[in-house]
């Protein structure tokens, strides 16, 4: 069956759940352009797990509108990599058979990654690169040979030891299909089926999700979709890099986006009558979960990250596909909450590995080579790690009319930040100061209704945030 006949078509999900699983704020990201060749869709950014200076994207070509992205077949698929921690990207393409849609790319280091997909025919690949992607060949060449299963995923822990997952089949053995997983000890060149006795059966209409999962330290989970409502169904956990796997129970009804910032803390995401987002939370990897606030947004969301350390949330939202704007939205307190960064690029996969450290690939843009981003968020850091800024911040008038001026001592000359919030979270105001240490701004909120309003003072060490009132 060809993938562009399908009805309804997998293929175009697995796009719309990486859309929603985050991009430039201003100078928070920095732009490379051009990282890829041609005008493509970042659709999976992995950083390589023994080098957080390693990152490699792969990209596919969509047809963009307003309010959608539809997947384009394509005679190849495209890559762009880092390895200097995305000061520089270099971009190619991955050779996949006809018209090849891809599951994930899976860096090692700054030469070899894995790449895995499949073409029209339903072939499925499973492809590794040591010299930067100039040449791929062809791995698992008896593994994911029956028409029925699909490799969702293969990740790779070192040089050695690595898991990939597909939907259910039979083995010899075992008549009764089961999620086809396997792990490697040995770079990939064996690989052994972890049995039906270590997998959880899967239920009616149950399937994997192109590029579904999260890994961190030896944990690793993959979401499971129904094959014919096309919502998130269930979530499986492995603690031991794959070879025993749990279903994770509180994880199910409808979820579709999973963010883990460590082993223990987790967010789930489900879209709603859109663009609301159902959201839920785990600190214990997800044998328990919490229902958060409903996220009520008046854009639909491109992603929602659970930043390591802090456990922040931070999303992106669009107004419009094509000429946004593209707003960065942050909450400190589970989703209480939410405060607005400022706009954004069009991007829409983005991975923090530390507060400091973060990479975005750009939803396919439409007069433009496709960017790839760097976290750049000096001042921004210190309001992304979640740790308190020690200041005595004196603001007058407070309650105030027309202006107020904004006064603190500092220790150590620092750069800063400044954000004027409503009580909505919705940016006012803006604004950046030189690296001071007699630190003081003044603002004009004349236009502004009178109500409650925050002051929130950010640099790389932290960020402190103060109560504002205006009358009149």
């Amino acid at each position: 069956m060809r993938i562009n006949n399908m009805t309804p078509s997998r293929f175009f999900l697995f796009f719309l759940l990486a859309l929603c699983i985050t991009p430039r704020v201003s100078a928070q990201w920095q732009a490379y352009s051009p990282a890829f060749t041609d005008m493509v869709g970042a659709f999976d950014l992995r950083v390589a797990e023994q080098n957080d200076q390693v990152a490699w994207c792969v990209a596919m070509k969509y047809q963009v509108s307003p309010t959608a992205y539809t997947w384009v077949p394509s005679e190849r698929l495209f890559f762009s990599r880092t390895s200097d921690g995305g000061e520089t990207w270099q971009g190619g393409t991955i050779p996949m058979g006809v018209e090849p849609y891809s599951s994930n790319i899976c860096p090692i280091n700054r030469d070899t990654a894995w790449a895995t997909g499949l073409d029209i025919d339903f072939l499925n690949y499973a492809l590794r690169t040591t010299d930067g992607g100039q040449t791929w060949e062809r791995k698992m060449l008896t593994e994911y040979v029956d028409g029925a299963s699909y490799i969702n995923f293969l990740h790779f822990w070192d040089d050695l030891h690595g898991v990939a997952m597909g939907d259910p089949v039979p083995s010899d053995s075992d008549p009764v299909p089961f999620f086809e997983i396997y792990t490697t000890d040995d770079g990939g060149e064996t690989w052994e089926r972890v049995p039906s006795a270590d997998i959880p059966l899967p239920v009616n209409n149950e399937f994997g999700s192109s590029g579904f999962y999260e890994v961190r330290g030896d944990y690793v989970w993959f979401g499971t979709i129904d094959a014919v409502t096309f919502n998130g169904k269930r979530m499986f956990r492995s603690k031991d890099r794959g070879k025993h796997w749990e279903v994770l129970e509180g994880a199910t009804n409808g979820f579709n986006l999973f963010s883990f910032a460590d082993t223990l803390h987790g967010l789930g995401a489900k879209r709603l009558n859109n663009p609301d987002v159902s959201l839920i939370y785990t600190e214990d990897g997800g044998d328990t979960w919490v229902t958060l606030p409903i996220y009520e947004s008046p854009y639909p969301a491109n992603s929602y990250v659970l930043v390591p350390q802090s456990n922040y949330i931070l999303t992106t939202r669009r107004v419009n596909n094509l000429t946004g704007p593209f707003q960065t939205m942050l909450s400190k307190d589970l989703g209480e909450t939410w405060i607005e960064l400022g706009e954004t690029e069009n991007a829409g996969k983005v991975v923090f590995r530390s507060p400091t450290l973060g990479y975005a690939g750009e939803i396919q843009p439409v007069d433009h080579a496709t960017r790839m981003y760097k976290y750049d968020g000096d001042p921004l850091l210190g309001l992304l790690s979640g740790r308190a800024l020690e200041l005595d911040v004196n603001i007058t008038p407070n309650p105030v009319v027309e202006q107020f001026r904004m006064h603190f001592e500092a220790e150590t000359p620092s750069a800063y930040r400044l954000f004027l919030h409503d009580a909505n979270g919705r940016l006012l105001a803006r604004q950046d100061l030189a690296p001071c240490s007699s630190c003081q701004a003044a603002f004009d909120v004349r236009a502004f209704p009178a109500g409650a309003y925050t002051l929130t003072i950010s640099n790389e060490k932290g960020h402190i945030t103060r109560p504002l009132v205006k009358i009149r």
